[in-house]
């Protein structure tokens, strides 16, 4: 007899709360209109994550979320460095997930920068944003991190 695969769940990845204030890189992959949701049809983003506070990658996540799916939506196919939080609520609402930018904060580029698929979260780094190692080196020589 042969042997069937159960269906897949609905989409296991994080949620926005699960990465709320984690430093993060997007990669849209496509916008999908129309999923079945217990809800109803639904649109979404599908993005590839990388967590680099925790090192850990996922693939194919999908953001219902009008603001996230809004800002990644026009970036398909590029990569978005940012961390996820809530923004203002409007009267009767709850506050939206949005994606804060952190494309222009040095210490936020050198972390996904310095990321290696694969292994853990990024390196601990010293006040500056150095590894303790360099730091002490730096410090043997009487030099200051910048």
């Amino acid at each position: 007899m042969e042997a069937f695969a159960s269906p897949a769940a609905a989409s296991t990845g994080p949620k926005p709360a699960d990465l709320q204030g984690q430093l993060l890189i997007f990669k849209p992959i496509e916008y999908r209109s129309g999923i079945e949701t217990v809800n109803g049809p639904a649109d979404a983003i599908s993005c590839d994550v990388i967590n680099l506070d925790t090192g850990e990658a996922h693939s194919d996540v999908l953001f219902f979320n009008i603001a996230i799916r809004n800002a990644l939506r026009p970036l398909i196919g590029q990569r978005v460095l940012g961390r996820i939080q809530q923004g203002v609520a409007k009267p009767g609402k709850t506050a939206p997930w949005i994606i804060a930018d952190a494309s222009q904060d040095p210490t936020a580029i050198a972390k996904a920068s310095a990321y290696k698929p694969g292994t853990a979260a990024a390196a601990p780094t010293a006040a500056g944003g150095v590894p303790p190692e360099v730091a002490a080196l730096l410090a043997q020589l009487g030099a200051k991190p910048l």
